[in-house]
């Protein structure tokens, strides 16, 4: 049987091509040297708020109540999508408002009906 040797291909010599090098632009050099005009993200944006604006005052609660009726669905998926995924609160606890006197108020009435200040549950 003849031995199966393997080749490798020779060699062209040549620099390889990566593709980078048929590129336009350089690494680290800008199609658009001046940058993006400011506002420019924004006026969209903008335009639209300007726009939903105008037809919420025109239809406004009408078209909302309109939606929960014909579409519940879709009208908890708007609702849910306005609502912040994270809530924050910068509202202080009652406790903490409270002074030492009127907690004590509590805990001594909560013991008078019976409630258990150690109980864990």
């Amino acid at each position: 049987m003849d031995a199966v040797v393997a080749r490798r291909p020779e060699s062209t010599g040549g620099k390889q091509v990566t593709g980078r090098e048929s590129t336009q632009f350089k690494p680290g050099q800008s199609g658009n040297p001046g940058g993006r005009p400011k506002g420019s993200r924004n006026k969209l944006s903008e335009e639209f708020f300007r726009d939903l604006c105008d037809v919420w005052e025109t239809f406004g609660k009408p078209a909302l109540m309109t939606m929960a009726w014909t579409d519940p669905v879709a009208y908890v998926r708007v609702v849910a999508s306005l609502m912040p995924r994270e809530l924050e609160t910068t509202i202080t606890p009652v406790t903490e408002r409270m002074s030492d006197a009127q907690l004590e108020a509590i805990i001594a009435r909560g013991i008078e009906d019976g409630l258990d200040p150690a109980a864990t549950d």
